[in-house]
């Protein structure tokens, strides 16, 4: 008996949808994404449940007539390419014909369409794959409606995300295609609410300002270069406005979102001698290229790209935003970044998967787990000493160094309160909250808007006192002491970006954890503002009462001890 056997098409569907739709968020980008291709000037979306229950996508672009229609749902149909060639000339975003039927088989779709020259529009209902059915009908240009996503794969729908998180993915979807397409309008609505509304944009600069703000954008340079037929251009960060996370970095090639490894460095690199551990900068990222020179077949969710001379585009990028942050009015950088990609970068960058980078841009640049370093594998660190009578040395502008009686502590002044502001954060112990004599109001884009208005409990818990205003803005009355100076717009946009990978099963504590951490790493004192003597005596006791004094929340070490014992023998004398 024969152990190969030919896998049906229902099952054969069904594991090619899992290819390219991995969440709700899936379906949003290549339903939007043939709403672009097909002209639209607007887009209407509409999102129920995260996505779980309703996905719309409406537009006005050219439609399809019946047939069409009827094809559209076929494995490998579409109107994209036609002969293999075509496949190193693309300028459309979808064309592996794949879309459709993958999102059909794993849901119930609805298609309603028709072209502008047509008397009658082509309705049709496909359920798990199978069409149930077709009808005319009026209709302008394209609806496409999914309900219930993974009605009838179980196992998939089981590991999708809370809704928030989905809500999340979805609006980060749609922030990229507004930013790719700043000409079309885009109008989402959640939960019967609408939460976005952007008319088309003239200007990239315009568009920023619609989704994140006139103060986001007053902290960003333009820079701009073509070279070799080729052409860069974008916005990216001011010396000084750099955030904890990585959540505002976007790259488009040929109006196509995309990840890549080298054009991260190469951005990174341009602000190499001014950021320090865990900054990363923002940027908005377009490039032109002949289609020619880019493979965007590389994946199928064609997010990753291969180019024809990575190197070149790593020169130009680098060389492009190096010169704008030295020609800013706010830098103090004196020198032009190297731009020469060693073998060994390049080797080592390209080589690796874009999506699996995060250990070479990770927020936290030590690991997350590391012990505390000691001088002497035999110490065991002692509680640190409780006395006022210090004195202390400051080694650079982050390391403070005190004398005690069987050797020399040296402590990071931001690891160490950082643990203590995380702990008093995580159990609202000793914290004291200040209320604003005049309330004013936080705006968040849309996708981090959603995320942090699914905790307001507990941040109202930490002393962050926040009210939901609706269309991405908060009312902020009161704060803790500890954040009275903080960049809170900054704050509660980095608690949206930890919090994206949360499940329906996160437990509260878990959830709490993760925004202490946050709200302490903004908090906590950083390099080039010193501490006196006696702030830093009051911080090593305020160390010394924490539940883990050795270790700041994300694992490093709050201190270094050098025993009496280790110096002698450092210095050859056992």
């Amino acid at each position: 008996m024969p152990i190969i056997e030919l896998l049906d098409n229902t099952l054969i569907d069904k594991i090619a949808a899992g290819e390219v739709i991995e969440r709700p968020a899936s379906v949003v980008k290549e339903l939007v994404e043939n709403s672009l291709d097909a002209g639209s000037s607007t887009i209407k979306i509409d999102i129920l449940n995260g996505g779980k229950h309703l996905i719309r996508i409406a537009d006005d672009g050219c439609g399809m007539a019946a047939d069409d229609a009827h094809n559209c749902i076929k494995r490998h149909a579409t109107s994209k390419i036609r002969q293999e060639s075509d496949l190193l000339r693309l300028q459309t975003l979808g064309f592996r014909g794949e879309a459709l039927s993958s999102i059909s088989s794993v849901s119930r779709m609805t298609i309603t369409t028709a072209r502008a020259d047509s008397p009658a529009g082509t309705a049709i209902e496909i359920h798990g794959g199978a069409v149930k059915n077709f009808r005319q009908c009026a209709a302008i240009g394209t609806t496409i409606e999914v309900r219930e996503l993974f009605y009838n794969t179980p196992a998939r729908k089981k590991f999708l995300k809370s809704t928030q998180s989905e809500l999340s993915y979805i609006l980060d979807t749609i922030t990229n295609a507004a930013l790719s397409y700043i000409n079309v309008e885009f109008v989402v609505n959640v939960d019967e609410r609408q939460v976005m509304a952007l008319p088309g944009a003239p200007t990239l600069e315009e568009r920023i300002q619609q989704i994140y703000g006139g103060k986001f954008l007053d902290g960003l340079l333009p820079f701009k270069k073509e070279s070799q037929g080729a052409s860069i251009e974008g916005l990216s960060s001011k010396e000084g406005n750099y955030r904890r996370s990585k959540s505002h970095q976007y790259m488009f090639i040929n109006q196509r979102p995309i990840k890549d490894n080298v054009l991260r460095y190469a951005a990174y690199q341009a602000y190499k001698t001014l950021l320090r551990d865990a900054q990363h900068p923002i940027f908005f990222l377009y490039l032109k290229l002949n289609p020619a020179e880019v493979d965007f077949n590389v994946h199928p969710t064609k997010k990753e790209v291969r180019f024809a001379d990575r190197d070149f585009v790593y020169r130009m990028t680098l060389s492009c935003i190096g010169k704008a942050i030295i020609k800013s009015p706010d830098s103090g950088q004196q020198h032009m970044p190297d731009s020469t990609l060693t073998a060994v970068e390049f080797q080592a960058i390209s080589s690796a998967p874009p999506i699996n980078m995060d250990h070479v841009f990770s927020e936290n640049t030590t690991a997350a787990t590391a012990p505390a370093v000691n001088a002497t594998a035999n110490h065991v660190p002692a509680a640190l000493p409780l006395s006022h009578a210090r004195n202390f040395i400051y080694l650079g502008d982050v390391y403070a160094a005190y004398a005690h009686d069987d050797g020399l502590y040296v402590i990071d002044h931001h690891a160490a309160h950082e643990r203590v502001l995380y702990e008093k954060f995580k159990t609202s112990h000793r914290l004291t909250t200040n209320r604003l004599l005049f309330p004013y109001n936080v705006t968040l884009p849309v996708r981090e808007y959603a995320l942090v208005s699914g905790n307001i409990s507990l941040l109202n818990e930490m002393g962050i006192e926040i009210e939901d205003f609706g269309s991405g803005m908060f009312i902020l009355r009161a704060l803790p002491l500890e954040l009275s100076s903080a960049d809170i717009a900054a704050i509660l946009s980095d608690i949206a970006s930890s919090l994206v990978d949360v499940t329906v099963e996160s437990p509260v504590d878990i959830i709490k954890d993760i925004i202490a951490k946050r709200i302490a790493c903004h908090a906590s004192v950083r390099g080039k503002a010193m501490l006196s003597d006696e702030e830093l005596s009051r911080l090593i006791d305020d160390l010394s009462a924490a539940a883990d004094p050795e270790h700041c929340p994300h694992g490093r070490p709050t201190q270094i001890f050098l025993s009496i014992d280790s110096l002698r023998k450092q210095f050859k004398r056992t």
